[in-house]
């Protein structure tokens, strides 16, 4: 019996069924080997070699085991097969004999066990073997057959037994080519039942269009997408539901794949059934290779309304929020003037009174006078850093950068800090290097920065405590304030540096100021080119670390170091 070793996928089980069926073979030789022994007595030369014969598949079953392909011992196999019926012809009466219809199951059996051309090759073997029979024939070299003299076995019964085995033979093919063809249609059905299966359940819209990008196919999720049935949209073209605006773009992907043969996509807005228009995402592929012309196109839309709608509102969001900071600035700058007048004149007029530059005003009223002029001054400082902050997240905040002293200007720092420092019993002390008195950087940027810092250092150390401020060229210029205050937790250190953002303690609570100051040093840092390190632990005081990378200079006033600085831009 022929089995079909090629419609088993594993390559493992083809070969086993290979040699399962070459060992049955040989067995069904040797058989036939014992029956002619039995009948005919001792074989002679030719008949032994035709016993052999019948037992070769005995030796493909072995070759089996081996890495040998499996396609070319199957050919060997059909080869032999119809070598082996030719030379049984020969020692069985040639063209007349009972087995040369046998010549007819060799092709038969090569259809199971390959595709069109092992047909072929098997037919061109078989036929060339009886050819090679009948002109045995014709030149009277035909061995005498023991099975065929007179006395022996009749003549029609050898006949009827061959044709028997022919037909037995033909019945088993027949029956495992129905098993082939019944397992590939069932195959094939599964296969489009899947494929029919996912093609109504997937929540995507499949379709098939025409190089021309008309619809040639549609799942049932047209119904869900644009709330019409397939059928409503076999053989329209594109034009007819997607949006004028985005024709252009589904036409692109869609030539994309037809004529190029790559893969393509577009966001476009489909025609709904109730006249509405639904953000859609197609991607589209050829649906098969074609020999030089344009093929047709497998697509996939997937509705993406709702991510559109995101889209918008976040857009909408952006604008809406670029437009209250545009406000706020302009608001801020348009109101720097209104406010900086009076508090000049306050500020102006009360440190008159205070020096009693027209007469004396009375102790009460120069104290009165005194407490003016510092709530004046504080709230010009704190108008000063908003609007600082202001000009900096708007990218307005322009540096001016030169070569100064930062010994001057950190001395400035301190004379302006050393009131309220004895004030508050706080100690100042500064430690600059000598190797980072000359930096190259914008002068009044500096000095804020260490403003800010001495500030907050005196502010939140308590009395008998000190702020030093350092400098040092580390990779640049770095300046690190240092404070024996009270300290910040590790939970609001993460918050520290954002503006607008102080820290609420017994100990910090009633403490002046907007909560710009680390704010504003991070940015001015930034601006830089550097940054701004705060560390810090509750009961161990508090260090910030600004480091100014391209601020170094030589003896000569030469910048050590150059790179582009970035914008800021605030978090």
């Amino acid at each position: 019996m022929a089995i079909n070793t090629s419609s088993i996928s594993d390559p493992k089980a083809q070969r086993r069924l290979f040699v399962l069926l070459q060992a049955a073979k040989a067995g069904v030789g040797v058989a036939l080997g014992l029956a002619f022994f039995s009948m005919a007595g001792r074989p002679d030369l030719a008949e032994t070699i035709a016993l052999a014969g019948l037992a070769a598949p005995a030796t493909l079953a072995v070759l089996g085991l081996t890495s040998l392909p499996l396609a070319q011992l199957e050919q060997i196999g059909l080869a032999g097969f119809a070598a082996l019926i030719g030379y049984l012809a020969l020692l069985t009466g040639g063209v007349a004999s009972p087995l040369v219809v046998w010549f007819a199951l060799v092709p038969a059996e090569a259809a199971l066990s390959g595709g069109r051309p092992a047909v072929v090759r098997a037919g061109l073997a078989a036929g060339a073997a009886l050819l090679i029979v009948a002109a045995v024939q014709a030149m009277d070299l035909l061995p005498v057959s023991r099975l065929l003299y007179p006395g022996a076995l009749p003549l029609g019964e050898i006949y009827v037994c061959s044709v028997l085995a022919v037909l037995v033979q033909a019945v088993l093919i027949a029956a495992a080519a129905q098993d082939r063809q019944r397992a590939a249609d069932a195959a094939a059905a599964e296969g489009a039942a899947m494929y029919r299966f996912l093609a109504d359940n997937a929540m995507d819209l499949i379709t098939r269009h025409s190089p021309d990008g008309r619809i040639r196919f549609a799942s049932p999720a047209t119904n869900a997408l644009l709330g019409r049935l397939p059928d409503e949209i076999l053989g329209l073209a594109m034009p007819t539901i997607v949006h004028p605006d985005d024709l252009d773009a589904v036409q692109a992907a869609l030539m994309e794949s037809s004529y190029h043969g790559r893969a393509g996509s577009a966001e476009v807005r489909l025609r709904h059934k109730e006249g509405h228009f639904v953000w859609a995402e197609i991607r589209c592929r050829p649906a098969r290779e074609s020999a030089g012309g344009p093929a047709d196109i497998v697509a996939v839309t997937r509705d993406i309304s709702q991510r559109k709608a995101q889209e918008s509102a976040l857009v909408e969001a952006r604008d809406a929020a670029l437009a209250a900071n545009r406000a706020k600035s302009h608001f801020l700058a348009n109101m720097s003037h209104e406010l900086r007048t009076p508090l000049n004149a306050i500020i102006g007029f009360s440190e008159v009174m205070t020096r009693e530059m027209f007469g004396p005003v009375g102790p009460r009223y120069q104290e009165y006078s005194r407490l003016i002029h510092e709530s004046g001054a504080h709230l010009l400082e704190l108008i000063n850093s908003v609007l600082d902050m202001s000009k900096i997240e708007a990218g307005k905040f322009e540096l001016a950068e030169e070569l100064f002293d930062l010994g001057d200007v950190a001395e400035s720092a301190v004379r302006f800090l050393k009131i309220p420092a004895e004030r508050a019993g706080v100690a100042l002390k500064l430690d600059i290097a000598a190797s980072a008195r000359l930096v190259f950087a914008d002068r009044r940027a500096v000095k804020q920065v260490l403003v800010n810092l001495l500030s907050n250092g005196v502010k939140y150390t308590p009395r008998g405590g000190m702020v030093t401020v350092t400098a040092r060229p580390e990779k640049g210029i770095e300046i690190t304030v240092r404070d024996t205050g009270t300290g910040i937790s590790k939970a609001d250190l993460e918050r520290l540096g954002q503006p607008f953002e102080q820290v609420e303690s017994a100990q910090t609570r009633g403490k002046e100021g907007t909560g710009l100051g680390l704010a504003l040093v991070k940015a001015l840092a930034a601006m830089h080119g550097g940054e701004a390190l705060l560390a810090s632990a509750l009961g161990q005081g508090t260090t910030v670390t600004v480091r100014l990378p391209y601020a170094a200079v030589n003896a000569k006033g030469e910048r050590l170091t150059t790179g582009k600085v970035l914008p800021f831009r605030a978090a």
